[in-house]
Protein backbone atom coordinates (compact mmCIF):
# COMPACT_ATOMS: atom_id res chain seq x y z
CA UNK A 1 0.00 0.00 0.00
CA UNK A 2 1.40 3.57 -0.71
CA UNK A 3 0.89 5.83 1.96
CA UNK A 4 1.66 9.74 2.69
CA UNK A 5 2.33 10.52 6.65
CA UNK A 6 1.23 14.45 7.46
CA UNK A 7 2.98 15.52 11.27
CA UNK A 8 5.31 17.60 12.38
CA UNK A 9 5.86 17.20 16.52
CA UNK A 10 7.28 14.84 18.23
CA UNK A 11 4.21 13.09 19.45
CA UNK A 12 3.95 11.84 15.54
CA UNK A 13 7.47 10.03 15.32
CA UNK A 14 6.27 6.30 16.08
CA UNK A 15 3.08 6.71 13.96
CA UNK A 16 5.35 7.64 11.38
CA UNK A 17 7.87 4.50 11.90
CA UNK A 18 5.32 2.30 12.04
CA UNK A 19 3.57 3.32 9.01
CA UNK A 20 7.21 3.38 7.46
CA UNK A 21 7.49 -0.70 8.39
CA UNK A 22 3.98 -1.63 7.01
CA UNK A 23 3.65 0.33 3.87
CA UNK A 24 5.61 2.50 1.64
CA UNK A 25 5.88 5.30 2.05
CA UNK A 26 6.03 7.87 -0.88
CA UNK A 27 6.07 10.97 0.92
CA UNK A 28 6.31 12.88 4.50
CA UNK A 29 4.62 16.23 4.71
CA UNK A 30 5.66 18.50 7.46
CA UNK A 31 5.67 22.01 8.07
CA UNK A 32 8.74 24.42 7.06
CA UNK A 33 11.56 25.01 9.09
CA UNK A 34 10.47 28.07 12.07
CA UNK A 35 13.08 29.86 14.18
CA UNK A 36 13.37 28.42 17.67
CA UNK A 37 15.03 29.26 21.26
CA UNK A 38 16.97 31.77 21.94
CA UNK A 39 18.92 32.63 19.32
CA UNK A 40 15.56 31.83 16.68
CA UNK A 41 17.78 29.74 14.48
CA UNK A 42 15.59 27.60 12.38
CA UNK A 43 14.97 24.29 14.05
CA UNK A 44 13.51 21.06 11.86
CA UNK A 45 10.46 19.06 12.86
CA UNK A 46 10.83 16.21 14.76
CA UNK A 47 8.77 14.35 12.07
CA UNK A 48 11.18 15.72 9.61
CA UNK A 49 14.65 14.59 11.04
CA UNK A 50 12.78 10.78 11.40
CA UNK A 51 11.68 10.88 7.70
CA UNK A 52 15.23 12.16 7.16
CA UNK A 53 16.60 9.09 8.77
CA UNK A 54 13.85 6.70 7.08
CA UNK A 55 14.81 8.09 4.30
CA UNK A 56 11.28 8.98 2.74
CA UNK A 57 10.84 11.56 0.25
CA UNK A 58 10.00 15.10 2.43
CA UNK A 59 7.88 18.46 1.29
CA UNK A 60 7.40 21.23 3.33
CA UNK A 61 4.89 24.19 1.96
CA UNK A 62 3.72 26.86 3.88
CA UNK A 63 0.39 25.72 2.97
CA UNK A 64 -1.44 22.79 1.00
CA UNK A 65 -4.00 25.25 0.05
CA UNK A 66 -2.51 25.41 -3.56
CA UNK A 67 -1.21 22.33 -3.69
CA UNK A 68 -4.66 20.00 -4.00
CA UNK A 69 -3.39 18.64 -7.53
CA UNK A 70 0.24 18.26 -6.27
CA UNK A 71 1.15 14.80 -7.61
CA UNK A 72 2.78 13.81 -3.99
CA UNK A 73 -0.65 13.82 -2.41
CA UNK A 74 -1.73 10.54 -4.75
CA UNK A 75 -1.62 7.57 -2.63
CA UNK A 76 -3.92 4.85 -1.29
CA UNK A 77 -3.98 6.31 2.03
CA UNK A 78 -2.91 9.20 4.11
CA UNK A 79 -2.46 9.09 7.42
CA UNK A 80 -2.17 12.55 9.55
CA UNK A 81 -1.09 13.17 12.85
CA UNK A 82 -0.58 16.74 14.74
CA UNK A 83 0.58 18.22 10.69
CA UNK A 84 -1.25 21.90 11.49
CA UNK A 85 -3.00 22.84 9.30
CA UNK A 86 -6.60 22.22 8.52
CA UNK A 87 -6.94 20.33 5.44
CA UNK A 88 -9.55 21.34 2.39
CA UNK A 89 -11.90 18.91 0.89
CA UNK A 90 -10.03 18.37 -2.25
CA UNK A 91 -6.85 17.24 -0.38
CA UNK A 92 -8.25 15.04 1.87
CA UNK A 93 -10.71 13.26 -1.25
CA UNK A 94 -6.84 12.50 -3.19
CA UNK A 95 -5.96 9.96 -1.69
CA UNK A 96 -7.87 6.74 -2.67
CA UNK A 97 -9.25 5.43 0.67
CA UNK A 98 -9.36 9.01 2.16
CA UNK A 99 -7.48 10.44 4.81
CA UNK A 100 -7.05 9.03 8.42
CA UNK A 101 -6.38 11.34 11.95
CA UNK A 102 -4.36 9.54 15.28
CA UNK A 103 -6.31 12.77 17.21
CA UNK A 104 -4.82 12.97 20.57
CA UNK A 105 -8.26 12.36 22.86
CA UNK A 106 -11.08 9.85 23.01
CA UNK A 107 -13.42 11.61 20.41
CA UNK A 108 -15.84 13.09 20.98
CA UNK A 109 -14.08 14.46 23.77
CA UNK A 110 -11.44 17.45 23.72
CA UNK A 111 -11.78 18.15 19.75
CA UNK A 112 -9.52 20.96 18.80
CA UNK A 113 -5.73 21.93 18.81
CA UNK A 114 -5.20 21.55 22.96
CA UNK A 115 -6.15 18.07 23.50
CA UNK A 116 -3.64 16.75 26.08
CA UNK A 117 -3.59 20.07 28.30
CA UNK A 118 -7.43 19.82 28.28
CA UNK A 119 -7.81 16.23 29.95
CA UNK A 120 -4.99 17.17 32.16
CA UNK A 121 -6.70 20.13 33.58
CA UNK A 122 -9.94 18.49 33.74
CA UNK A 123 -9.05 15.68 35.70
CA UNK A 124 -9.64 12.99 33.21
CA UNK A 125 -8.93 9.57 34.55
CA UNK A 126 -8.70 8.38 31.08
CA UNK A 127 -7.87 9.98 27.39
CA UNK A 128 -6.47 8.15 24.39
CA UNK A 129 -5.81 8.25 20.86
CA UNK A 130 -8.89 7.77 18.30
CA UNK A 131 -8.07 6.73 14.88
CA UNK A 132 -10.88 8.87 12.78
CA UNK A 133 -11.80 9.24 9.48
CA UNK A 134 -10.98 12.90 8.36
CA UNK A 135 -13.69 15.22 7.15
CA UNK A 136 -13.40 19.24 6.37
CA UNK A 137 -15.43 20.18 9.70
CA UNK A 138 -12.28 19.93 12.92
CA UNK A 139 -12.56 16.48 14.16
CA UNK A 140 -15.52 15.79 13.95
CA UNK A 141 -15.41 12.26 11.44
CA UNK A 142 -16.54 8.79 12.08
CA UNK A 143 -14.33 7.12 14.39
CA UNK A 144 -12.35 3.48 13.62
CA UNK A 145 -11.38 2.79 16.81
CA UNK A 146 -9.60 4.37 19.82
CA UNK A 147 -6.47 3.23 22.04
CA UNK A 148 -6.89 4.17 25.98
CA UNK A 149 -4.54 6.10 27.77
CA UNK A 150 -4.81 5.99 31.63
CA UNK A 151 -3.82 9.29 32.85
CA UNK A 152 -1.82 8.91 36.48
CA UNK A 153 -2.26 10.56 39.39
CA UNK A 154 -0.15 13.92 39.40
CA UNK A 155 1.11 12.97 35.55
CA UNK A 156 2.64 15.90 33.74
CA UNK A 157 2.29 17.13 30.21
CA UNK A 158 5.64 15.53 29.03
CA UNK A 159 4.42 12.09 30.45
CA UNK A 160 0.52 12.23 29.16
CA UNK A 161 2.31 13.26 25.55
CA UNK A 162 5.05 10.07 25.74
CA UNK A 163 2.47 7.99 26.64
CA UNK A 164 0.20 9.39 23.84
CA UNK A 165 2.96 8.58 21.41
CA UNK A 166 3.54 4.99 22.04
CA UNK A 167 -0.23 4.79 22.07
CA UNK A 168 -0.75 6.40 18.49
CA UNK A 169 1.39 3.80 17.35
CA UNK A 170 -0.48 0.97 18.39
CA UNK A 171 -3.69 2.64 17.81
CA UNK A 172 -1.82 2.91 13.86
CA UNK A 173 -1.27 -0.75 13.73
CA UNK A 174 -4.75 -2.06 14.89
CA UNK A 175 -6.01 -0.16 12.53
CA UNK A 176 -3.77 -1.15 9.71
CA UNK A 177 -4.07 -4.95 10.77
CA UNK A 178 -8.21 -4.12 9.95
CA UNK A 179 -7.93 -1.86 6.79
CA UNK A 180 -9.83 -1.90 4.60
CA UNK A 181 -12.61 -3.86 6.13
CA UNK A 182 -12.69 -2.20 9.33
CA UNK A 183 -15.85 0.65 9.49
CA UNK A 184 -16.14 3.40 11.75
CA UNK A 185 -19.12 4.78 13.86
CA UNK A 186 -19.84 7.90 13.89
CA UNK A 187 -19.19 10.53 17.01
CA UNK A 188 -22.20 11.03 19.19
CA UNK A 189 -22.87 14.63 18.98
CA UNK A 190 -24.33 15.01 22.41
CA UNK A 191 -20.88 13.78 24.24
CA UNK A 192 -18.56 16.55 22.26
CA UNK A 193 -16.64 19.06 24.10
CA UNK A 194 -13.87 21.31 22.43
CA UNK A 195 -10.78 22.67 23.39
CA UNK A 196 -8.52 25.01 21.76
CA UNK A 197 -4.97 26.55 20.45
CA UNK A 198 -3.33 28.21 23.83
CA UNK A 199 -1.76 31.31 24.19
CA UNK A 200 0.41 32.21 26.66
CA UNK A 201 -2.94 34.56 28.41
CA UNK A 202 -4.39 30.81 29.10
CA UNK A 203 -1.07 30.50 31.46
CA UNK A 204 -1.90 33.82 34.03
CA UNK A 205 -3.23 31.40 37.23
CA UNK A 206 -6.93 32.15 39.04
CA UNK A 207 -6.02 30.88 42.46
CA UNK A 208 -9.92 30.77 43.53
CA UNK A 209 -10.62 27.57 41.62
CA UNK A 210 -9.03 26.22 44.37
CA UNK A 211 -5.64 24.12 44.91
CA UNK A 212 -6.01 20.91 43.26
CA UNK A 213 -7.34 22.85 40.20
CA UNK A 214 -4.14 25.15 40.72
CA UNK A 215 -2.13 22.10 40.67
CA UNK A 216 -3.57 20.55 37.85
CA UNK A 217 -3.32 23.87 35.92
CA UNK A 218 0.59 23.93 36.12
CA UNK A 219 0.81 20.10 35.45
CA UNK A 220 -1.36 20.42 31.89
CA UNK A 221 0.19 24.10 30.89
CA UNK A 222 3.70 22.94 31.35
CA UNK A 223 6.11 23.26 29.52
CA UNK A 224 3.22 25.13 26.95
CA UNK A 225 1.82 27.13 27.31
CA UNK A 226 3.20 27.35 30.55
CA UNK A 227 2.01 29.08 34.18
CA UNK A 228 2.80 32.32 35.52
CA UNK A 229 1.79 35.11 38.21
CA UNK A 230 2.60 39.00 38.14
CA UNK A 231 5.49 39.61 40.20
CA UNK A 232 6.00 43.05 41.13
CA UNK A 233 6.68 43.93 37.44
CA UNK A 234 7.68 40.96 35.89
CA UNK A 235 6.05 37.76 34.98
CA UNK A 236 7.35 34.84 37.19
CA UNK A 237 6.26 31.67 35.65
CA UNK A 238 5.30 28.59 37.93
CA UNK A 239 6.79 25.67 36.74
CA UNK A 240 5.82 23.00 39.41
CA UNK A 241 2.97 22.91 42.57
CA UNK A 242 1.45 20.83 45.28
CA UNK A 243 -2.01 20.89 47.28
CA UNK A 244 -1.01 21.78 50.86
CA UNK A 245 -3.07 21.48 54.03
CA UNK A 246 -3.60 24.93 55.77
CA UNK A 247 -5.79 27.77 55.11
CA UNK A 248 -4.61 30.87 53.35
CA UNK A 249 -6.44 33.99 52.15
CA UNK A 250 -7.27 34.08 48.15
CA UNK A 251 -3.96 35.25 46.44
CA UNK A 252 -1.77 36.05 49.79
CA UNK A 253 1.68 35.19 48.98
CA UNK A 254 3.22 33.98 52.01
CA UNK A 255 7.11 33.17 53.15
CA UNK A 256 7.20 30.26 55.43
CA UNK A 257 10.88 29.61 55.87
CA UNK A 258 12.03 27.88 52.57
CA UNK A 259 8.40 26.95 51.29
CA UNK A 260 6.28 29.89 48.95
CA UNK A 261 2.69 29.71 49.44
CA UNK A 262 -0.21 31.26 47.75
CA UNK A 263 -3.70 31.19 49.09
CA UNK A 264 -6.16 29.54 47.57
CA UNK A 265 -9.36 30.72 49.71
CA UNK A 266 -10.06 27.83 51.65
CA UNK A 267 -6.93 26.22 51.00
CA UNK A 268 -3.09 27.05 49.69
CA UNK A 269 -0.76 25.93 46.96
CA UNK A 270 2.82 25.57 47.88
CA UNK A 271 5.13 26.64 44.94
CA UNK A 272 8.07 23.82 44.13
CA UNK A 273 9.78 25.44 41.24
CA UNK A 274 10.04 28.90 39.23
CA UNK A 275 11.43 30.88 36.46
CA UNK A 276 12.03 34.59 36.47
CA UNK A 277 12.12 36.25 33.34
CA UNK A 278 15.58 35.59 31.60
CA UNK A 279 16.80 33.43 34.38
CA UNK A 280 17.18 29.70 34.99
CA UNK A 281 14.75 27.64 36.23
CA UNK A 282 15.16 27.03 40.49
CA UNK A 283 13.28 25.99 43.50
CA UNK A 284 11.42 28.61 45.11
CA UNK A 285 13.86 28.32 48.11
CA UNK A 286 16.71 29.31 45.87
CA UNK A 287 14.42 32.30 43.95
CA UNK A 288 13.25 33.02 47.03
CA UNK A 289 16.95 34.16 48.77
CA UNK A 290 17.04 36.78 46.07
CA UNK A 291 13.90 38.04 45.64
CA UNK A 292 11.51 39.41 48.19
CA UNK A 293 8.23 38.84 48.18
CA UNK A 294 6.47 41.58 45.68
CA UNK A 295 3.67 44.22 47.94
Amino acid sequence: MRTVFMGTPAIAVPALQVLAARTEVTCVITQPDRPAGRGQHLAQSPVKVAAQELGIPLWQPETLKEHDQDPRLACDLAVVMAYGELLRQAVLDRPVHGCINLHASRLPRWRGASPLQAALRAGDPTTGVTVMRMVRALDAGAMFLTEDVVISPRMTLPELHDAMAVSAARALTRFLDAFPEITPLDQDPALVTTCHKLTADHGRLDFSVGANAVDRWVRAYTPAPGCWIPWGEAKLKILEVIPTSGSLPLGVVKRDHDRLLIGCGDDAIEVLRVQAPGKRAMSAAEFMRGHPLPG
